[in-house]
């Protein structure tokens, strides 16, 4: 009787078992659909002389159909700490340490990343009370559940066409008002009370802008067909005859 019990104390040890469940989320909102190969992975350090051979370093679960995994089988003996993994296809997955104790039982899990120092324990996801624990009592089993970080992308989306792409290209709004001002200015000028549109005119008239640009347009009053027909003067012989007479009626008036 004496050698039954702690083989029974042994046994239910070895019931305890660490489950992680995969809740829905922003990233998974449904955790059924994913693949049938969704598995994870809790990895440690071999033992000193082992190598790969020490198939103790390596445990591996599959997904069930209550999207969870668990593992049942963490080996006893002597405390150690294993790197929780886990692999979905399309989703990727935050890892955790997980500490297990000699007995098989786990102490705590831990979230962490990637390139984080093993010292540096990051969020705490589940740990044991040591001080409540009382000796031989039976180790409970541990639910953690999973955090989805994102889902893969391995294509590149292509740019779509929108056409809010063209009225927010400055050459095409600038095209844009000027038609509008092109083809609305003569309706506008029409529907003008008479009144205010011989004032507009009168003020566009006196406008230094706007006379610049009569003068520029008409030559500045230089008659372009009269003088290829022969029949006007040139406006810089005309310009020259007038500085020389100016500089001989200079040149006369000194003499004098």
């Amino acid at each position: 009787m004496s050698i039954l019990l702690p083989l029974l104390w042994l046994c239910h040890l070895a019931n305890a078992a660490l489950t992680i469940s995969i809740p829905p989320s922003t990233h998974l909102p449904n955790p059924h659909i994913l693949p049938a190969t969704t598995h994870a992975t809790l990895t440690t350090l071999p033992a000193a002389g082992a190598g790969d051979r020490d198939p103790s370093h390596i445990l591996t679960t599959s997904l069930t159909r209550g999207s969870t995994l668990v593992f049942n089988d963490i080996p006893a003996g002597h405390p150690e700490s294993y790197l929780l993994d886990i692999r979905g296809g399309e989703y990727v997955f935050a890892p955790y340490r997980v500490d297990v104790a000699a007995d098989g039982s786990v102490m705590g899990v831990w979230e962490t990343f990637r390139g984080n120092p093993w010292e540096n324990r990051g969020a705490e996801k589940y740990v044991v009370d040591v001080a409540g624990a009382g000796a031989g009592k039976k180790a409970a089993d541990v639910v953690v559940e999973a955090k989805v970080l994102g889902k893969k992308g391995f294509y590149e989306e292509r740019a779509k066409f929108s056409p809010l792409s063209l009225v927010k290209n400055p050459m095409i709004l600038m095209a844009i008002v000027a038609l509008v001002l092109t083809l609305g200015m003569p309706k506008l000028m029409e529907n003008m009370d008479p009144e205010m549109r011989a004032e507009f005119e009168q003020q566009s008239r006196a406008s230094p802008i706007t006379g610049a640009t009569t003068n520029a347009m008409t030559g500045g009053g230089f008659d372009l067909a009269g003088w290829m027909a022969g029949t006007a003067p040139n406006p810089m012989t005309s310009a020259e005859g007038a500085t020389g007479r100016e500089t001989t009626t200079g040149s006369a008036r000194k003499r004098g």
